[in-house]
């Protein structure tokens, strides 16, 4: 069952009325919470619903295929992240959930990471220590941010990679999960 925080965040964006930055931040969340995806999808399709009862034209047809349309415009919002790496902590920063895409990037899977901080595993002798030291004070703040790192591969093969931090927080400002969203720039480091 989801929280009332949730039921409410997913209503409010199935109305349209979240501001862009609310709207990408929610998006992360759609990215890995599948209950509130198939929630959002279901409360999409009811206001669909709702709007189209109260035309009054005598005949409203929907077109074949209406409603798969509409239930794809949240995925379609979703497609442009697939290929990002995404990995979900809790607030005090250990992994709960990481993408195929994740693991692809650097090799470690999700048992290798649960429980554990993931910057220490990630980072080695050629990770930039300011840029290492500005995330994990953003992330103990609670802050957004946004970085280029070196990363390591579980076979130790270095790698540069994006990464863009947002904490998720509920109603009443408590961060209830922090999601970094990663992008590979180069399959070597020089």
């Amino acid at each position: 069952m989801l929280s009332a925080f949730l039921q409410n965040q997913s209503a409010i964006y199935a109305s349209g009325v979240m501001t862009n930055q609310e709207r990408e931040d929610f998006e992360l969340v759609l990215e890995f919470h599948d209950e509130v995806r198939e929630f959002v999808s279901g409360l999409v399709e009811v206001s669909a619903s709702v709007c189209l009862s109260a035309v009054s034209a005598p005949k409203v047809a929907l077109s074949a295929g209406f409603q798969d349309r509409l239930s794809a415009r949240i995925d379609t919002t979703l497609q442009d992240s697939r290929h990002d790496g995404m990995a979900v902590t809790g607030p005090e920063g250990l992994v709960q959930w990481i993408n195929p895409e994740f693991t692809a990037m650097c090799g470690y899977d999700l048992d290798d990471l649960r429980g554990k901080k993931i910057g220490p595993i990630l980072q080695g002798k050629k990770t930039d220590q300011a840029t290492a030291e500005r995330m994990r004070n953003a992330v103990h703040e609670f802050r957004r941010c946004k970085e280029t790192i070196v990363n390591y591969h579980k076979n130790g093969v270095p790698y540069w990679v994006d990464i863009a931090i947002t904490t998720i927080f509920n109603d009443d400002g408590e961060p209830i999960w922090m999601i970094a969203r990663e992008r590979e720039l180069t399959q070597q480091v020089d």
